[in-house]
């Protein structure tokens, strides 16, 4: 368990930007905004337990009223599971999977708090369509309008708590692959090597483990892939891309390591690679576009002879990719408190003698600039499996 847990009193909302979301709701006119994603539904109430993310029948049996003026409500499933929140009107239903029993205690609810007539944000883009269409029946006075943006708004800027938990997760996350980088021998299995960053990071204090790629040799061209029971050959180098849950908030980043001593060849591309994200970062500051930073990092591969990425980075937290994404198109601008990955790396295939070299790292935005929070080992060089 990370120290930073024990800090955490979900009573007083410490991972929630309370005046943040209203004063958004009041720019949008809303009379209240009503979450059910997991990651609102935890962001909104304090509560959060698996279920949310792989119990697809739970998944739509949690909500969350917020309304700019009174009280809000949780809507839940009876499940038994282990409950924290810091909303005092709790209201629970039995499971009945034949029934949409959330639903009718949502229409119940709006229907208490005479919302008709009023503007209420919902997440539109995370609801089903026969959900969608049973409130719109059963609450027709009600202007529906798509809140998922405010929502976005208000967790992509960071409380304090917010940021320390972020810093202490990036620090495990990065010392479970510093350290099984460190134990692992050439001739061990790619799978071996990411079973032991997966045991690391659970043992430093992740709830679950998300993503676990790790490829080496010609393997690393490709995208998402899972280690195999290929071994680590000598002359050969490995990438690896991570991201473990603590207390529902991500961690994602990617580090790369050479099999007995790099080549110089090697040692070039990987430099080249760990320049340009070092120029990426060095942009990263409050007030600068997000296509901004992007077009700032393919420069760099531009006058680096790398081939260019789609996207070099995005923020993180409650979601693994939120918003802003480090991509061509994207207006939403970079503030302070916010906490991204920035990731860039060669595209394949055959960039480099059939390798791809990548690094990925997490920062949170400051006052001037950005502070790392991936900062466990030194990076400008490849790591070293002997």
């Amino acid at each position: 368990m990370l120290d930073i847990m024990s800090r955490i009193s979900i009573p007083d909302k410490d991972l929630f930007n309370e005046e943040r979301l209203k004063r958004l709701m009041r720019e949008e006119g809303l009379s209240a905004i009503v979450g059910f994603s997991p990651e609102n539904v935890t962001y909104l109430s304090g509560y959060h337990n698996l279920d949310l993310l792989i119990l697809p029948e739970d998944r739509y049996s949690m909500v969350v009223i917020w309304p700019l003026e009174g009280e809000p409500t949780l809507i839940m499933a009876d499940n038994g599971n282990p409950f924290q929140s810091f909303i005092d009107d709790v209201r629970r239903f039995p499971r009945y999977p034949e029934r949409d029993r959330a639903l009718e205690a949502l229409v119940h609810i709006l229907h208490e708090n005479e919302f008709s007539g009023e503007k209420v944000g919902i997440e539109k883009r995370y609801l089903p369509a026969d959900r969608w269409e049973a409130l719109q029946d059963e609450l027709p006075g009600v202007h529906w309008v798509d809140g998922t943006d405010v929502m976005d708004r208000t967790r992509h800027i960071k409380t304090q708590m917010e940021i320390e938990l972020l810093r202490e997760a990036a620090r495990a996350q990065d010392r479970a692959i510093f350290t099984a980088y460190a134990d692992a021998r050439p001739g061990d299995t790619e799978k071996s090597v990411a079973d032991a960053v997966a045991s690391n990071v659970m043992s430093y204090g992740a709830d679950i483990v998300v993503f676990n790629f790790l490829a080496s040799g010609e393997r690393t061209v490709g995208g998402h892939t899972l280690g195999t029971d290929a071994t680590l050959e000598p002359g050969t180098v490995v990438r690896s891309d991570y991201g473990a849950l603590f207390n529902g908030y991500y961690t994602d980043f990617g580090r790369m390591a050479s099999v007995g001593p790099p080549s110089q060849r090697q040692r070039d591309a990987y430099s080249r690679t760990y320049e340009v994200q070092q120029r990426t970062i060095e942009a990263v500051r409050p007030g600068i576009a997000a296509e901004e930073l992007f077009d700032t990092a393919t420069r760099a591969y531009r006058e680096l002879g790398i081939g260019t990425r789609v996207m070099v980075g995005h923020s993180i937290g409650l979601l693994i990719h939120e918003r802003p994404i480090l991509a061509p198109g994207e207006t939403w601008t970079v503030e302070e408190g916010m906490v991204m990955c920035i990731e860039n790396g060669s595209t394949g295939p055959r960039y480099d003698h059939d390798e791809r070299y990548m690094t990925e790292d997490m920062v949170v935005v400051t006052r001037d600039g950005c502070e790392l929070l991936s900062d466990y080992g030194p990076t400008d060089q490849l790591l070293l499996i002997e």
